[in-house]
């Protein structure tokens, strides 16, 4: 085989990766700018609106998690329907996870909602007003819930098909029906009088509910490949329910960790002197790292993704190309962001606030952390991979040990007891990082699971 032989897959392979790359890291931002918008529109009401979205938004999180279960397990199972060129489970496949979202909304994420909501926001310590606007947009979202898992429930077909950009069309039409309805509802408009928190709710209810019709359409047109059926839907179908939550449920609960452990470190910089500061440091650093975040989730779908499609035609030596070019690639990028983070840290910060105090302590925080990128950019991807691999578990464990034990064992003995204040913090992040990702390159690199049958 001469090179331009060589060479010409290999192309073929980036340019296939960076297809569902691009659409993946535009969605991701998508979903932040609606959520900064929603914010400015619910801030122009008072004080107790902005806490009680922010907060309701933590518990819809939590409760939600199920939804996160099911559109993941089901993309790995698509993925590896659609390699296989099986678009008749293709199918099946996407009509029982769509049921199985509605069922679950019915069953499980709407009564849970109604019923604890407001106790979570209680135990919480929010006061009184926020408890009760609080209450009030939650219920409104859970009700209207089964929208909203139904679309999560399309993006992942359309993830597992690799058909990211259609997904992005569909996420852009909904979001910006979201801003128009939100702002409508909140404030009012013609015969429309404004409900104010409850209207931020009501129209993302209504958008998600509008957005159902066109995800239909998508399930329904063969030119997508997808082709559910209204038959194969109402049928139960135990085994399928087993794997979708077998290969969703670990990403799911790695979600809870990830989101215990970011409080558990607040709690850690709040022990130490001049902590609202601080606070305020970590919290713009985390933000801004999650541009890099972003860009490391998306090549995680991808590697999941082609990983997926690769096992399912049969050629698992592509599969692992796939995971290694999808690594390489998410390295290269995140690396260059780093190199940002490190070169213009206060510009950075600077953009946030004008806070002497916590630009330095924020700059110092972006060039220790900005160290692990090229590592998590690594546990990203080929955890993506080894989850397209049917292997959900090990990615799940790592993280968890690293969230758990490294991030906050060693940060508050790093922060706390040996006296290093915040950088002690970053430096357990970076690390987090390592003990992620040298375990993840490790596990992909056996190659254990090219023998998985899904």
């Amino acid at each position: 085989m001469n090179i331009l032989e060589r060479i010409s897959p290999l192309q073929t392979e980036i340019k296939n990766v960076w297809a569902i790359v691009w659409p993946l890291i535009l969605t991701n931002m998508l979903h932040v700018t609606v959520g900064i918008i929603d914010f400015k529109m619910v801030g122009k009401l008072n004080v107790s609106s902005i806490a009680a979205v922010g907060i309701s938004r933590q518990v819809m999180m939590f409760i939600m998690v199920i939804m996160i279960a099911i559109s993941g397990g089901s993309s790995v199972l698509v993925a590896h329907a659609y390699g296989a060129k099986d678009y008749s489970q293709v199918g099946r496949i996407a009509s029982r996870t769509i049921s199985l979202m509605i069922l679950a909304s019915l069953l499980i994420v709407m009564p849970a909602g109604l019923i604890f909501s407001g106790h979570i926001l209680r135990l919480l310590g929010a006061e009184a007003r926020v408890i009760n606007l609080g209450t009030v947009y939650l219920d409104i979202l859970f009700m209207g819930s089964i929208f909203n898992m139904f679309t999560f429930g399309v993006t992942g077909i359309l993830l597992g098909v690799g058909k990211t950009r259609i997904s992005l069309i569909f996420l852009i039409f909904i979001n910006l029906l979201n801003i128009i309805l939100n702002y409508i509802f909140i404030f009012g408009l013609g015969p429309v009088p404004g409900f104010g928190v409850g209207g931020a709710a009501l129209g993302t209810v209504a958008s998600r509910g509008i957005g159902s019709l066109a995800g239909l359409w998508i399930l329904k047109s063969p030119r997508f490949r997808i082709e559910a059926g209204y038959r194969e839907a109402c049928m139960i179908d135990i085994p399928l329910l087993k794997k979708i939550l077998f290969l969703g449920g670990p990403r799911s609960l790695q979600g809870i960790v990830r989101n215990f452990s970011r409080l558990a470190v607040i709690w850690i910089i709040g022990l130490l002197p001049r902590s609202t500061r601080l606070v305020s440091a970590y919290t713009v650093g985390m933000q801004v790292r999650m541009i890099s975040t972003f860009i490391g989730l998306a090549f995680m779908s991808a590697a999941m993704s082609r990983v997926g499609q690769n096992l399912g035609s049969g050629d698992p030596e592509a599969a692992e190309k796939s995971g290694w070019i999808a690594s390489g690639m998410a390295a290269g990028l995140m690396s260059f962001l780093a190199l940002l983070f490190v070169v213009f840290p206060e510009h950075i910060m600077a953009f946030f606030t004008d806070d002497a105090e916590v630009i330095s302590e924020g700059k110092i925080f972006f060039m220790i952390v900005a160290l692990a990128e090229p590592a998590m950019a690594l546990a990203f991807a080929l955890g993506g991979g080894l989850r397209g691999g049917g292997d959900p578990v090990s990615p799940f464990v790592y993280s968890s040990v690293s969230d758990l034990c490294v991030v906050i064992a060693v940060g508050y003995i790093l922060a706390i007891k040996m006296g290093m204040g915040l950088p002690g913090v970053a430096t357990a992040v970076c690390l987090s990082a390592l003990t992620r990702a040298i375990p993840t390159t490790w596990k992909f690199s056996r190659g254990n699971w090219k023998k998985t049958r899904l």
